[in-house]
């Protein structure tokens, strides 16, 4: 069953489209702030006294934004480093009639741009609690989809990190790994709604079998390596560490 929504007043609601909107993250090693670049209502016939309000989470924290009417909303740089810098960066867009508490229309859950490929089936999130350890993958079972934490003394964000071609070769495969094996401890998974994007990637990288639990150890095992081995493949691991490393360090 979907989960309910958290909004106060949903009668009526006109849900935004998540392609109408664009936020971009300025995320620097001491102060963070986000830009709302994007609303487009075309078509919506949204009253140009309507409010813009930006709700940004991170973590357990959130904070309520003001953007003005949207007919001349600000979309200047919002500071938002009171939030922490843990975890991953998501907003909801609320448009709400002046004077009252009833919304008109609202999008959940928007990921910003500028933080690499935040959408991807494993994402890529900041951490200040790893320690000495570089990265940790956390699986979200209910948005059928991971998450690297890497250590934040490593990388100051998401697209720095995705860039280096040594973490982009040597930790996603791991990763996959690691979510491949989360698969073949809970069987069945594959078969529910939230998990039918990793299926379908996997079918489309040729990988149509599922593990399950009457299926051996070394069958799921082997499951497993087959989906790193179509990942590698795909992204040439090995070629781009290859390539990264400095003339003369293979001789």
């Amino acid at each position: 069953m979907p989960r309910l929504s958290t909004l106060s007043n949903p009668t009526g609601l006109v849900e935004l489209e998540k392609q109408r909107i664009g936020i971009f993250i300025d995320e620097q090693s001491t102060k963070t702030s986000y830009s709302l670049t994007k609303l487009d209502l075309v078509g919506m016939a949204i009253a140009s006294q309507i409010k813009v309000v930006v709700i940004a989470r991170r973590g357990n924290a959130e904070l309520r934004v003001d953007h003005g009417p949207v007919s001349d909303c600000n979309k200047g740089f919002v500071d938002v480093t009171e939030l922490g810098m843990d975890g991953t960066l998501r907003f909801r867009i609320l448009l709400v009639a002046p004077g009252s508490p009833k919304l008109v229309a609202a999008a959940e859950n928007i990921r910003p741009d500028g933080l690499g490929d935040s959408e991807s089936l494993i994402g890529l999130e900041p951490a200040g609690d790893l320690g000495q350890v570089p990265w940790e993958l956390r699986v979200l079972e209910q948005e059928g989809r991971a998450v690297i934490r890497f250590n934040r003394d490593l990388y100051a964000n998401a697209a720095t990190a995705e860039a280096d071609r040594h973490f982009a070769s040597l930790v996603f495969p791991e990763a996959l790994r690691q979510l491949a094996f989360w698969h073949t401890q809970n069987s069945g998974a594959l078969a529910e709604s939230e998990w039918e994007p990793f299926k379908n990637w996997l079918t489309l990288h040729g990988i149509t079998d599922e593990p399950g639990d009457e299926l051996s150890q070394e069958e799921n095992e082997n499951w497993c390596r087959e989906v790193v081995r179509a990942f590698s493949d795909r992204f040439r691991s090995v070629e781009l560490l290859r390539e990264s490393l400095k003339p003369g360090e293979l001789d």
